[in-house]
């Protein structure tokens, strides 16, 4: 509707414009028409009023434009010639001829050169917006070779941390349970003895975490269908999603052609995108719950859709939700969405977070197969 509006607008302008030139040449041919013809001078100078409509027309609407002042000039004006001059003035109406003819040209000239100055303009803008373009990838790509360049040197410390606490933790384990062996069975220090197993557990799986975003596997990749592993996702949250009164839509094309990706490591992205959505929705907003998956193609990639209308996120996280151990939750450790995209990236996709008030819509674009 707002290009349509502007493409009247303009239409109108342009009429208005005609008009304006048109009325100036009329005006001007009237001035001859009720000047005296012994007050040359006036006429002289009224002559050179007419090239200003010509010269705007050309430059404003090109060749045609200018062709179409001139002649519309010379129209009204050869009866004023012919009526006033011919008969008591003929070598000064040979001059006003001669006038006519220039008129005409300056039409086709000024039109042609206003022509060469569109064409230039349009150049301009069309090199100006390709800068812009290439500016904008730039910059992304800057934005990924940044956050993979964090994520690899993290990699390298977490892999590190983790060979060194996994150990220790292993010996831990051990000795507790050699100590548990020699207490009784209704021993009061049983409990204890569980509570430190039960956290040994919870530091191993966490280290494991680690671990997986130190040293992803390499994907193996298969023909797998997009939406097939949406809706595995969607089946596994189902029922958390039930308990928080949240409701879940699925906006799925239909009859996509698969992608080659690992499934397993898309469904993994797929679920943690789900579960982050989940958690920002069980905080209370005032709203009813929607997490959306949404799939598409897309510009010759496959892509994959995870909303929300929870709390939103803040235009300056938005930059950071992807930075290792950046969370906004209490007892997050900040690992989820940088696991997502690094698992996105490894298959050549993206993986990208945008919030518009309260909804937050992650989207992966993957290449398609080919």
């Amino acid at each position: 509707m707002d290009s349509e509006s502007f493409s009247i607008s303009s239409s109108r302008n342009r009429l208005y414009v005609w008009i304006a030139i048109g009325v100036t040449i009329l005006l001007v041919t009237t001035l001859h028409f009720l000047t005296p013809t012994d007050q040359i001078v006036w006429h002289e100078i009224y002559q050179r009023l007419y090239y200003i409509p010509i010269i705007a027309a050309a430059l404003l609407f090109g060749l045609r434009g200018g062709l179409a002042a001139s002649i519309f000039t010379t129209a009204v004006y050869s009866p004023h010639v012919y009526l006033h001059w011919q008969h008591g003035h003929f070598d000064y109406s040979i001059n006003q001829y001669a006038e006519i003819v220039i008129f005409n040209l300056v039409g086709g000239i000024m039109g042609a050169l206003g022509d060469r100055l569109r064409r230039a303009r349009e150049r301009a803008e069309r090199n100006a917006e390709q800068r812009r373009e290439a500016y904008d990838e730039l910059q992304k790509t800057f934005q990924q070779l940044l956050q993979a360049e964090k994520l690899s040197s993290l990699g390298e410390l977490s892999a590190g941390i983790v060979h060194e606490v996994r150990n220790p933790l292993a010996s831990i384990r051990g000795a507790i349970e050699i100590l548990e062996d020699e207490l009784q069975i209704d021993s009061p220090r049983r409990e204890f003895a569980n509570l430190a197993k039960t956290e040994i557990d919870r530091l191993d799986r966490l280290v494991g975490e680690f671990l997986r975003f130190a040293r992803p596997t390499e994907p193996l990749k298969t023909p797998s269908d997009p939406n097939a592993i949406v809706e595995s996702v969607a089946a596994l949250i189902e029922s958390q999603a039930g308990s928080h009164s949240i409701t879940i839509v699925r906006d799925l094309e239909r009859n996509r052609p698969p992608i080659l990706v690992d499934a397993e490591q898309i469904k993994q992205v797929v679920f943690n995108l789900a579960i982050n959505a989940l958690q920002a929705l069980e905080q209370p907003n005032g709203d009813k719950g929607t997490l959306t998956f949404r799939t598409y193609d897309d510009a010759g990639n496959s892509v994959i859709e995870v909303a929300d209308n929870g709390a939103g996120v803040e235009t300056e996280n938005l930059t950071r939700v992807f930075d290792p151990f950046f969370t906004t939750k209490d007892k997050g450790v900040g690992l989820g969405l940088s696991i997502a995209h690094k698992i996105a990236t490894q298959h050549d996709g993206k993986l990208i977070a945008r919030s518009d008030g309260n909804i937050t819509t992650f989207t992966m674009s993957i290449p398609k197969t080919r």
